[in-house]
């Protein structure tokens, strides 16, 4: 499903530049293009690292619903 919406989102873009101009505009317009450049590298930068670490996280802790709680701990040790 993610593969399919960044087809799309792909190809939308690409119509978008195409028909409106939008790369001549950018190119005219240096703020708009620094602009956009500090927002791809802050995604580069941000949310691509912080994404992958999620997902290791999340494969690693598959069995957590099954772990004992703190409440159980506290109880076997008589301290609750």
């Amino acid at each position: 499903m993610r593969i399919l919406a960044g087809v799309i989102l792909a190809f939308w873009l690409g119509y978008l530049t195409a028909s409106f101009g939008l790369f001549n505009l950018l190119l005219e317009e240096k703020n708009a293009l620094y602009i956009l450049i500090a927002i791809a590298a802050s995604y580069l930068v941000i949310f691509i690292p912080l994404e992958r670490i999620a997902e290791a996280e999340a494969r690693r802790s598959t069995g957590y619903p099954f772990r004992t709680s703190a409440r159980e701990h506290l109880q076997r040790r008589g301290s609750f």
